[in-house]
Formats: C-alpha cells, sequence, structure tokens
C-alpha cells in the first residue's frame, strides 16, 4: 500500500518551491544598485528644466593651465575624471585654480662601511599638498575650496636611474591621488551649491 501523494517525502518541497521563487524575486525587485553619480530621475529623461547629475556637472568644470610638470600630472587626471574621458568641457560652467605643492621626505637611512657611514636613503615619501578654489562662472561667485593632502611611498635602490624612476613613479601615484580627493571633494561642493 503506497502513501497518498500529501504525504510523500518530497510533496511538500515541489508545492512550496514556486512560492519560495515568487518571495525571492519580489526581495530581489526592490534591490536597486545604482553608481554613486548617476541621475536620481527616469533614465534617458532630458527634459528641460530637470536638473542634471553630478556627473554632468563635473563635466562642465574647466581646470585653469598648470606653470609646472607636477600640477600638470594632477590636471590631466582631474580632467579625465571630471569628463569621464571625453577631454576638457566644451561648455564652462565652473572654473577650478589649482595650487599644488610637493616634499621629497627621505624616511629611511642605512649606514655600512662602504660609504663611511655617511648614510644613504633607502626610502622616501612624497608628501603633495593640493590646494583648489572651485568659481561659477556666471556670477563669479566661489563655491568650494580646500586642501587635500597625500603621501606615497618609494623604495630608493642604488642604481642612480631606478632612483629617479621611483621618485617620479611616486609623484605620479601622488598626483594621482590627489586629483581623486580634489575630484570628491568638488562634487561634494557642487552637491551642496544646487
Amino acid at each position: 500500500m503506497s502513501l497518498p501523494d500529501r504525504f510523500q517525502p518530497g510533496s511538500v518541497v515541489k508545492r512550496l518551491l514556486p512560492f519560495c521563487v515568487l518571495g525571492l524575486a519580489l526581495i530581489a525587485g526592490g534591490c536597486q544598485v545604482r553608481p554613486l553619480y548617476s541621475d536620481p530621475g527616469p533614465v534617458g529623461s532630458t527634459a528641460a528644466g530637470v536638473s542634471g547629475s553630478v556627473r554632468s556637472r563635473l563635466a562642465t568644470v574647466s581646470v585653469n593651465p598648470a606653470g609646472d610638470r607636477v600640477t600638470q600630472e594632477v590636471r590631466n587626471n582631474l580632467i579625465f575624471l571630471f569628463g569621464g574621458g571625453a577631454g576638457e568641457p566644451t561648455h564652462v560652467a565652473y572654473t577650478l585654480q589649482l595650487a599644488i605643492a610637493s616634499q621629497n621626505i627621505s624616511l629611511a637611512l642605512i649606514q655600512n662601511a662602504t660609504n663611511d657611514k655617511s648614510g644613504q636613503p633607502t626610502a622616501g615619501s612624497i608628501r603633495m599638498t593640493g590646494n583648489y578654489v572651485l568659481t561659477r562662472v556666471s556670477d563669479g561667485q566661489v563655491i568650494g575650496r580646500g586642501s587635500r593632502l597625500v603621501n606615497a611611498g618609494y623604495d630608493a635602490p642604488r642604481q642612480q636611474f631606478a632612483v629617479q624612476r621611483a621618485y617620479r613613479d611616486a609623484y605620479n601615484r601622488a598626483a594621482a591621488e590627489v586629483a581623486q580627493a580634489i575630484q570628491l571633494s568638488v562634487a561634494q561642493d557642487l552637491t551642496k551649491n544646487q
């Protein structure tokens, strides 16, 4: 004699499976993953009077020309970050004035008998400070200013060319990090002054 279907071992799971799938679909349907700088409105909305997203406002920031290599490196990174790789803006709504200061700091010295115990730097750090002033073009009002500090370490091997390359790579890394920190700060300034 066999048991009725409702008492079979797998029958309860078979009946509950559609309800579990439906419940998981409803839960997953409520979740949203959206980029940080996305437009909160509907996708494809380009109607007049709709405020632009932070990303589109960042794309209207023009960075003033640089006077030295390190400032130019920060400027290039900012232009790439602001425009998403599109280059300098065609319609400028904001200007960004940069002032970059950097310092090379020797962190560790080794002493041995071959160099008369004079010490030779074996590690260093680049300390870079980026100051900025964000100005609205339409009325000349300063809507943001700030300062960001970044450190980038490097090793100094015994070969002279390797030391110079490590030194320059540390400057480039510090410039990229300062640009990212300034981009985030400018995005916050633009969000506050909508």
